[in-house]
């Protein structure tokens, strides 16, 4: 992987230097008057960003983009030196947009109370850098609700803040890094009309990880091409080490999200599991952006981890104004490629449904702390016991290559019956460019139809989920009534609209259970009048033979819904839109009436 460049460097360990040098008293965060032990509060928080707006109003703008489940504002901290505080504003720059979340999971705050530090920095001109070269858009707290439910015990591996942190979900208990494609949650609806008004070129989202343990205090993970456009990837090449590097230089040791193939044995090496897009890092790259995941290794002390996160942000941000018309224009190039794919004279291609990751890895040095293996009272077998502060230089094998697993041919859009409204909502939240029929349509789709759905066995995100089912497509002439919506295959964001609408994706409607509805019989059939039409078929040799191979099953022969559907099938009063996506594949450029929507 060329844009792994690992750089040595003498070390000075920063949380051994004072937290307040030079700041005046009144400018010190929450973290840093409590010698790390605490972090500021929701409230404690708004009046630091207040106070920096006030410092420096012509570079900074405290807003909110939504409301948490129980009415929170979702701060929103803007930072321009052109005074562009508004979205067309923004873009007129022609500066990259940069989005920094942090609290996406609220106990996890490391990324929050570096961003109070960064913007403190900004508001009393100690780094003016930072305000020139991009677009910053901050969002502190994403899970402001779970911010405030608070508690010392909400985080049992993680070091520190001591005196409490938030929780990992929101007030129903939904996981907004398993919400960015489903949008189930206020805050995912939110999230998704600030991405989709801001149109930011670069993600980074900030958190906080345990497990193994080991040197690095800071790890990352970045989606690859070729499920990142490869325009965008070559961005990350070309200035991923570089802003790692340059954290390093300030004394934080840095290295790839460690994710181990055993959690007993170490040395059977590390792998990255492809993104869905339920996370954001499976999200962002559906948009032709970069998504970097900062994940803080949790057993680091708070002070430390807060250091990292801040140099890697002041890093990215110096990197990015360094380079900043590279990344527009990579982007841009992303974005045109993608409509280009869908365009009605495009040559055919395909659209991948879902990603594995490559057989072979490449061979890293791991600085993973020693560890020994000791008995487990608690489970009664072994256990990975690491030794803090011994460290092991360890060759590892990482497996991180994203390549295709499933692919379809690309459709040049979907058609969305009318009378969805579920769907509907979807394609607005994410943005996407919809028309609607004016009149009514008849024209050749692919249609798809599902049948034998295999639900998950416990609840995932407050809903139980269909973990697998029977798909068979076909040609048809299918008519539509106005109202119905046309999505275009050539449009910038297709991507997330072929991981909505195609079942067979990871985080597809289907899978979360958006249309179940069309696994459900709505009318039925008389068993008499079966009966009458059963025999009346047998008369034709071919059903006889089918029957009779049907018979030959002997968990069939004793089934009698199995029998009756059977039959229930082969007779005109068949329903046959049961199991019939709502949502059609349009493989020809289409003649259609429509008018914009919404």
């Amino acid at each position: 992987m060329k844009r792994l460049v690992f750089v040595a460097f003498v070390l000075v360990v920063p949380f051994l230097l004072s937290a307040a040098d030079d700041i005046p008293e009144d400018w010190l965060t929450v973290a840093e008057k409590s010698d790390f032990r605490a972090t500021s509060s929701y409230d404690e928080t708004m009046a630091f960003l207040r106070k920096a707006e006030a410092a420096a109003p012509d570079l900074i703008r405290v807003t909110d983009f939504g409301r948490t489940g129980q009415g929170r504002p979702l701060p929103l901290v803007i930072v321009s030196s052109d005074g562009a505080f508004r979205p067309e504003a923004a873009s007129a720059t022609g500066k990259p947009i940069l989005l920094l979340q942090s609290c996406i999971h609220a106990g996890e705050v490391d990324g929050k109370d570096a961003t109070l530090m960064i913007l403190r920095d900004i508001a009393l001109g100690r780094r003016p850098e930072l305000a020139d070269g991009s677009i910053l858009l901050f969002a502190p707290i994403y899970n402001a609700d779970g911010h405030e439910h608070v508690s010392p015990y909400n985080r049992s591996n993680q070091d520190g803040p001591m005196e409490g942190m938030g929780y990992r979900a929101t007030a129903n208990g939904i996981n907004l890094n398993r919400d960015f494609l489903r949008l189930v949650s206020p805050e995912g609806k939110a999230m998704a009309r600030l991405v989709s008004t801001w149109n930011p070129h670069l993600h980074v989202d900030n958190h906080v990880t345990n497990g193994s343990d080991h040197d690095w205090v800071l790890t990352w993970l970045v989606a690859e091409a070729p499920q990142l456009n490869p325009a965008v990837d070559a961005w990350v090449d070309a200035h991923l080490p570089r802003i790692m590097a340059m954290t390093e230089e300030d004394g934080h040791r840095t290295g790839p999200y460690v994710s181990l193939v055993s959690s007993s044995d170490p040395t059977k090496g590390m792998i990255w599991d492809v993104a869905q897009p339920r996370y954001s890092s499976g999200y962002f790259p559906l948009r032709n952006r970069v998504s970097i995941l900062i994940e803080m290794h949790a057993h680091k002390p708070f002070r430390a981890r807060v250091y990292a996160n801040r140099a890697f942000m002041e890093s990215l941000i110096v990197e990015v104004a360094r380079s900043a018309d590279e990344l527009v224009r990579a982007v841009a190039a992303a974005e045109a490629a993608t409509v280009a794919l869908g365009r009605a004279d495009a040559d055919p291609s395909e659209v991948v449904l879902r990603w594995n990751v490559a057989a072979e890895g490449e061979t890293i040095t791991w600085p993973a702390y020693e560890w020994t293996m000791e008995e487990s009272m608690v489970s009664g077998g072994n256990r990975i016991q690491y030794h803090p502060g011994k460290v092991r230089e360890v060759e590892l094998e990482w497996r991180h290559t994203p390549e295709p697993g499933l692919s379809l041919p690309r459709p040049r859009g979907y058609i969305v019956s009318a009378g969805w409204p579920q769907i509907e909502e979807l394609v607005a939240g994410h943005g996407l460019v919809a028309a609607v029929l004016t009149t009514d349509t008849t024209i050749e789709v692919e249609t798809i139809r599902l049948s034998e759905p295999e639900l998950a066995s416990f609840p995932y995100q407050g809903v139980v989920m269909i973990e697998d089912f029977e798909v068979t497509r076909q040609r048809e002439q299918r008519s539509f009534p106005a109202g119905s919506l046309w999505i275009p295959a050539d449009q910038p964001n297709f991507e997330i609209a072929v991981q909505l609408f195609e079942p067979e994706a990871p985080d597809s409607l289907v899978r979360w259970g958006v249309v179940s509805s069309v696994f459900e019989r709505k009318i039925y059939i008389g068993s008499d009048l079966l009966e009458t039409l059963a025999c009346e078929m047998l008369v034709n040799e071919a059903v006889r033979r089918e029957w009779a191979e049907a018979l030959e099953d002997p968990e069939f022969a004793k089934d009698r819904r199995a029998r009756y559907l059977w039959w229930y099938r082969r007779t005109p009063y068949w329903d046959e839109t049961v199991g019939l996506l709502p949502v059609m594949r349009v493989m020809a450029p289409p003649d259609l009436h429509t008018e914009p929507w919404p």
